[in-house]
């Protein structure tokens, strides 16, 4: 899908999610009613110009603009936990600087995603956003203002995020058009009472898959104590954010980039086919259910599943709050350790120099070692900068908490494929895919095939 050829079942869609407005929270003077949000247009590389790949010719920022007394209209696509403190740090940078921030939750990833589609056509389009797949609405329409502000001022030290997430920030190769904020992996939870109940002993858990799926066998055998109708010993709630990143731990890269620059997917090889019948061993040996990932998170909470892989987002949402002690370890892995990052960026849909200079002091602040460290204490998404390590409460943290330090532990093998137009649509293919291979609707290379032939199709007609 690119934003500028819409398919009309989308454009339909879109014209009717857009027309639902998110809880609005706006940190102005409280005398009076919170500003109407402000309709600015998309911006829009300049013709003919000779810039820098990977940067616009965008109006610059004023140099040391007085941002006081600045609106800016912000959508964020966080809520619970993550949402209140996205909230309250925004409220702390409002008062600090004079900014004033209208703030509406705009949905989940899949909702937000479609509210700033539709909302790019009509020119009506937040000025920064919170959001899942930031760079398609950024990079996308040739907006690399974030790659500008990168080279031409000091308030985000580059260097300090660690490896793979400013890739996250990048568009088909061309350069950055977001910043990273509220990064997640998936992590391996499981019932350590189930476990316990199996024999299982966890204190040196499997590395690989093959000594997982053994894991897997006892816990079948022995682990269901109460007799409980579907029991499983493992699902996930996102199959294709899962399976991107076995493919990447078996030495499939998912999709590559041609000399043409356009994206060519390449995961119907053999190393893709060795996963894909790993993935079907699981449900043909009953570890787990077929095509019910949609139920994987009621099951696996409800104590009739053994293990899950999840967003590290859950850490806060769970830790605690099960009726069985909860317990983590690291994703196995194939060949080498290697997992997919997902979560959300920071992106500037502003053109107005002004609201620009505000919305990058915003996204800089949130992004600082000290309010991310404590953004992903609270909600389990990770910390985007070395330097928060030493953070004294996420040294704490990481001693006390085995869910933090092995989703933390993680961010030492994780990596971000090239975001291009077509991410969404290759994620249902997946999903699609592995549907009908669960459910023995096709073989496992036919599948494959089918699911990078419809994607290579999607591309070249785009």
């Amino acid at each position: 899908m690119k934003l500028k050829k819409i398919p009309a079942i989308l454009l339909a869609a879109l014209m009717v999610v857009s027309l639902l407005g998110g809880c609005v929270s706006s940190y102005v003077d409280k005398t009076t009613e919170a500003p109407a949000p402000q309709t600015t247009a998309a911006p829009k590389p300049t013709e003919g110009t000779s810039a820098e790949p990977g940067t616009t010719e965008a109006p610059a920022p004023a140099t040391e603009a007085d941002i006081s007394g600045t609106k800016l209209v912000v959508w964020y696509a966080v809520s619970g936990t993550s949402g209140e403190l996205f909230n309250k740090l925004s409220e702390n940078f409002a008062k600090e600087t004079g900014v004033e921030l209208e703030l509406s939750y705009s949905g989940g990833s899949g909702d937000t995603a479609t509210k700033v589609s539709a909302a790019l056509l009509t020119h009506t389009q937040p000025d920064v956003a919170l959001m899942y797949a930031g760079p398609l609405y950024t990079g996308g329409e040739g907006d690399f203002r974030i790659a500008d502000l990168l080279k031409t001022t000091n308030d985000f030290d580059q260097a300090d995020v660690f490896e793979g997430m400013m890739d996250y920030c990048d568009y088909m190769n061309e350069g950055y058009c977001a910043i990273p904020c509220g990064i997640s992996t998936q992590v391996m939870y499981y019932n350590k009472d189930i476990l316990k109940a199996a024999g299982v002993d966890m204190t040196n858990p499997p590395k690989t898959w093959a000594e997982f799926y053994d894991v897997l066998g006892k816990v079948m055998e022995k682990g269901n104590t109460s007799g409980a109708e579907g029991f499983k010993a493992f699902d996930t709630n996102d199959e294709a954010w899962l399976f991107k990143s076995m493919l990447m731990q078996n030495g499939c890269e998912i999709v590559v980039q041609g000399e043409d620059g356009k994206i060519q997917p390449v995961y119907n090889n053999e190393a893709a086919l060795e996963v894909t019948d790993f993935w079907y061993s699981l449900v043909t040996s009953g570890i787990m259910a077929a095509g019910e990932h949609d139920n994987a998170e009621n099951r696996f909470l409800s104590g009739n599943c053994a293990f899950i892989a999840a967003t590290s987002n859950r850490i806060s949402r769970w830790r605690g709050a099960t009726e069985f002690e909860l317990g983590a370890i690291e994703m196995p892995f194939f060949k080498t350790q290697s997992l997919a990052l997902g979560g959300n960026v920071m992106v500037i849909l502003t053109d107005d120099p002004q609201k620009v200079e505000a919305a990058w002091e915003y996204i800089s602040y949130l992004t600082s070692a000290e309010k991310n460290a404590e953004f992903a204490l609270a909600t389990g998404y990770l910390p985007i900068r070395k330097s928060e390590l030493d953070n004294a409460d996420i040294q704490k943290a990481l001693s006390e908490n085995e869910l933090y330090a092995i989703a933390f532990k993680q961010l030492d093998y994780t990596f971000a494929y090239t975001h291009f137009e077509q991410m969404g649509t290759m994620d249902s293919l997946l999903r699609n895919m592995l549907n009908k291979l669960e459910k023995n609707r096709g073989a496992s290379q036919d599948l494959l095939d089918k699911a990078a032939k419809d994607l290579k199709s999607e591309i070249d007609e785009g």
